[in-house]
């Protein structure tokens, strides 16, 4: 099986994080109020990536990787490159996909995506008492206020900005990518998740075993819409009494005007229970299974900063020839600092980027983000004590189906000396963005 991963979002954006603002970062942010000195500057690709699926394995090889974006740019392979050599390529590609995760995966596909289904739904069915809230309130709880103290630190569009300091895209950059997610998106055919899949190829007739994310999403994705449908049922005994329903049409109203929620695709109407259990579907699924499936892998993907770096500070240009020193080039030269002895930046920091641990910032950021929730899909049974009660009893006992399913299939993974996947355990995925 091939497949190809291409960075396309990146390529034209710029290199130096500081072009966040027309003009120098803040012209008084520098030493003696001066502009502020690029004194590490950062770098990044926008990749091509080829692989192909061994089956026999189940693993994913990499074929060839491709850098720059010139018509007579190198390809690099394991074959032609130093064992070094292709190493140094592959952190590059690594780097890429961390900032295409970290700011479009996670931020802007989730957090930021599910910011205006909270406001609407707070204007209309919450400040109606509708049923319904009451299975939206779980999708809902505590991440507004994560939003905005995200605003004011990772990307807050001022000097001292961690997106700055850990991304080589910028935090003005970071929003040029969000915003070039956001005009493609539609909710239905970005959100759903066997939408989603077959937009990237990944059709139900495309078999790659180990991919578990789709095989524990798709169990999630599937008992989500059983709850959706009979928590429905319980609300509204016809469509009639749905397409009569001022409140849920004001919601469906204010989510998909332009000028108010501006969600593409979603419904600007409500006529039928089915549709109605869709969008329950759908945003559950959002704040739920794929926000965990972004967020709490990070600690194991990011904790060693060299295996999946947010930045690096050297470009291939300036690697040795011999690929005997390149390995050293990179801890030196190339990985986020441990320790930096720059005065201004050591002066100037905030809390999110310490005195003098680049690298260590990063690490105790993902660590804050994987914090366990004490919301998770499974423990919400005093939540729908007046209204759904039938319905999420019937959907814990699914829940537990799957996640005695997952942790059978662990346990033989483990036994097999391969890493378990864990995140889409119900028993571990919130039913909010609470982190």
């Amino acid at each position: 099986q091939l497949l190809f991963v291409s960075y396309d979002d990146l390529a034209d954006l710029k290199v130096n994080p500081h072009q966040m603002f027309p003009l120098p970062m803040n012209d008084a942010s520098g030493p003696d109020g001066g502009p502020a000195p690029q004194v590490h500057p950062k770098f990044f690709y926008a990749p091509i990536v080829a692989l192909t699926y061994d089956y026999d394995k189940d693993e994913l090889d990499v074929l060839g990787i491709q850098l720059e974006r010139t018509d007579d740019a190198r390809v690099y392979t394991k074959n032609t490159c130093g064992e070094n050599e292709w190493l140094a390529v592959k952190c590059q590609v690594i780097a890429a996909d961390s900032n295409m995760h970290e700011w479009v995966s996670h931020l802007g596909n989730t957090h930021l995506t599910m910011e205006p289904h909270i406001i609407a739904i707070y204007n209309t069915l919450r400040q109606a008492r509708h049923p319904l809230y009451t299975f939206l309130r779980q999708t809902s709880r505590d991440t507004l206020v994560l939003n905005w103290a995200a605003r004011g630190s990772l990307v807050k569009y001022d000097a001292n900005a961690f997106g700055d300091y850990q991304s080589p895209v910028g935090v003005g950059q970071v929003m040029q990518l969000i915003n070039k997610m956001w005009s493609r998106y539609s909710f239905f055919e970005s959100t759903g998740l066997p939408n989603e899949l077959a937009s990237r190829g990944f059709t139900e007739d495309v078999q790659i075993p180990a991919y578990l994310y789709r095989e524990d999403g798709m169990k999630l994705w599937n008992a989500i819409g059983g709850f959706a449908t009979d928590f429905v049922d319980e609300v509204f005994d016809s469509d009639e009494a749905v397409a009569s329903d001022e409140v849920v049409q004001e919601w469906a109203k204010e989510t998909a005007d332009p000028d108010k929620g501006a969600v593409k695709g979603f419904p600007t109407s409500f006529e039928d229970k089915e549709t109605v259990a869709k969008v329950l579907q759908t945003i559950m699924w959002m704040t739920s299974g794929l926000h965990a499936a972004v967020n709490f892998p990070q600690y194991e993907e990011y904790g060693y900063v060299p295996h999946k770096p947010l930045h690096l500070r050297a470009d291939l240009s300036t690697m040795p020839e011999d690929d005997a020193e390149i390995r050293e080039w990179m801890f030196e030269n190339m990985f986020p600092h441990i320790n930096t002895d720059d005065d201004w930046l050591r002066e100037s920091a905030n809390t999110l980027v310490t005195d003098e641990h680049a690298a260590i910032d990063s690490l105790a950021m993902v660590h804050l983000l994987t914090t366990p929730s004490e919301s998770c899909l499974d423990n919400l049974s005093d939540r729908f004590e007046r209204v759904g009660t039938e319905a999420y009893d019937k959907f814990l006992k699914n829940l537990n189906v799957i996640s005695e399913e997952i942790e059978a299939r662990n346990d033989e993974a483990e036994k097999a000396n391969k890493a378990p996947y864990i995140y889409l355990n119900p028993s571990n995925v919130p039913s909010s963005i609470d982190i």
